[in-house]
Order: C-alpha cells, then sequence, then structure tokens
C-alpha cells in the first residue's frame, strides 16, 4: 500500500475514535459538568487545528492529480471538496458555539450537542467516501511522479498528528488518555508505534 494511503488510513482510525467521543455527548443536558465542557473544547480545537490543515488537504491534492488525470468521476471529486468545507466551517462554527454556550449566551447545550452529533456523522461519512471511491482509485491510478508531488508537500501540508505523538501539547495528551480509557485499550500509550 502506497505511503501516503497508508497514513490517511491511520489518521482515520484515529480520527474514528475520536469521533465515538462526539456520540456520547450528552445531547438532551443543559448543564454539562467542566470535565465534559472541556473535552469538548479540546476534540474541536483538535478538529479544526490538525484534520482541516494537515489532513484533508493532502486529500485535496490526491483529488486534483486524479482529476488531472481525468481518473475521477467529476461528483466523486466535487463532493469530497465539498465535504472538507463544510466539516472545517462546521469545526469553527461549533467552537464559537461552544464558547457561546459555556458563557450562556445565546448558544443552548442542546443545540451544541446535537450540532457537534452531525459533524461526527458528517466526518464518518467523508472518511466513508474517501475509503471507497478514492483511495483505491488513488492506489489504482496514480504513479510514482504524482505520489512523489504529494508526498513533497507533505512536510508543509501534512504536520505530526498533535494528538497522536508522544511529545504534544497537554491537552491532546489527555484527550488521547481519554480516547484509550473509553475504547477499554493501552493503544496510545506508545502513540508513535503505528507510523
Amino acid at each position: 500500500m502506497n505511503e501516503v494511503i497508508s497514513r490517511l488510513l491511520v489518521e482515520h482510525r484515529n480520527l474514528g475514535m475520536l469521533v465515538g467521543l462526539l456520540d456520547r455527548f450528552p445531547a438532551n443536558r443543559n448543564d454539562p459538568t467542566l470535565d465534559e465542557i472541556t473535552l469538548l473544547a479540546d476534540v474541536f480545537s483538535y478538529l479544526t487545528s490538525f484534520p482541516d490543515l494537515g489532513h484533508h488537504p493532502v486529500e485535496d491534492r490526491i483529488v486534483a492529480s486524479l482529476r488531472a488525470r481525468n481518473a475521477l468521476l467529476a461528483d466523486i471529486g466535487d463532493e469530497i471538496e465539498r465535504q472538507h468545507h463544510v466539516l472545517a466551517r462546521q469545526g469553527a462554527d461549533l467552537m464559537r458555539d461552544l464558547e457561546s454556550a459555556a458563557r450562556e449566551e445565546s448558544t443552548s447545550w442542546p443545540a451544541v450537542a446535537g450540532n457537534a452529533r452531525l459533524y461526527a456523522e458528517r466526518l464518518r461519512h467523508n472518511m466513508a467516501v474517501e475509503e471507497l471511491a478514492l483511495f483505491p482509485v488513488a492506489e489504482e491510478v496514480l504513479g510514482d511522479a504524482e505520489w512523489n508531488a504529494i508526498a513533497t508537500a507533505l512536510p508543509r501540508q501534512m504536520p505530526a498528528d498533535p494528538l497522536f505523538v508522544s511529545q504534544t501539547e497537554q491537552r491532546f495528551a489527555d484527550l488521547r488518555r481519554v480516547i484509550a480509557t473509553e475504547a477499554g485499550c493501552d493503544c496510545f500509550q506508545n502513540p508513535e508505534a503505528d507510523e
């Protein structure tokens, strides 16, 4: 398997575990605990700082490379790019709404929780589309020159995932521990083992 695709798939697995936390955020509560608020803020801080800036741009480069070779249906490429745009906008909106709810301003906690669940479902759907319709075509069609062009951009466009590297901000290390606890495993004791 291609190294770029392999890394994207590992990140999808990690994102899937993180999305599972959003599914469990209580939708009908008006008084979340400080721990719940902190967890949700950390999740969306991560989602708006890594996938939007480091993960999705690489997938967009793959789409562009396939389009240049006329090897991807326009609808699929358009859909993936649209999904990335919607996820970026919704993630930023959720950060704003989370702050508003925490300050007891104009957004309610049930609205934030519902929107967080919708975001989780959209991200899950985006990953499924990529794994079913983008990655297999890219593996089959793109040659060494295209992969080299994509890989050349990686240091700038695909920084290390701050949630799953050993040297990271404390909030991301704490979030990694929450995910491991929720998953019932010691799967992130050595976060760089999968790389």
